[in-house]
């Protein structure tokens, strides 16, 4: 016959068997957390130190992902409806002026960089779509396959830009998730208004 104590200890056992069968990673920490109350339960009342002082300790660690794994769900969540803050990307960034009618890029070329528009305005041209001040473009380019620029984007007076190269920004996403998310955004909103622009041509 069972006791109660040994009841407490196969149920934790079963908790921690139950972990390794989980693939998502926030009911897996609830699961090992109830699993860290269990054991510890079970330690005290069978006086088994080693377990207790182990699982005292796994406790915390557990609350503490679940934790960072919320925030990150609330990170991601505001960079959906949020603009990013661009400042991350200053130190990175080099400053360059082009004269009214200049061309950045022409569809076709190999992308190696990404824009924002400090000052100025200007055309893309086959979409005939206007880009004002702060705004993004260039980015598309960065997620082809072909990696080359999919439109020409010239200068509507003169412009002064901020760039950033394919190997920093991709450095950047790879520690900024949130940012790395906002492009993504940013790109199919592009690709949708490229579309609608080509619509009202035809």
């Amino acid at each position: 016959m069972f006791s109660i104590v040994d009841i407490i200890g196969y149920a934790a056992s079963a908790l921690v068997f139950l972990t390794f069968c989980m693939r998502t990673l926030l009911p897996l920490r609830l699961v090992a957390i109830t699993s860290n109350l269990f054991f510890i339960t079970y330690s005290i009342a069978a006086g088994l130190m080693p377990i207790l002082a182990l699982h005292l300790l796994l406790l915390p660690m557990n609350l503490w992902r679940i934790f960072e794994q919320l925030q990150t769900r609330k990170r991601m969540r505001a960079a959906l409806m949020e603009e990013p803050n661009l400042t991350i990307l200053l130190p990175f960034m080099t400053s360059a002026n082009y004269a009214d009618g200049a061309v950045i890029f022409r569809s076709g070329e190999a992308a190696d960089r990404f824009y924002v528009l400090a000052e100025g305005t200007v055309v893309v041209e086959e979409f005939g779509r206007i880009l004002q001040e702060g705004s993004i473009f260039g980015e598309i380019a960065f997620f082809v396959a072909d990696g080359n620029r999919t439109a020409t984007v010239r200068a509507l007076g003169p412009v002064k830009l901020t760039w950033i190269d394919r190997d920093t920004i991709m450095r950047v996403c790879s520690y900024n998730p949130e940012f790395a998310l906002f492009l993504t955004r940013l790109m199919v909103n592009r690709l949708a208004q490229n579309k609608e622009g080509q619509l009202e041509k035809l």
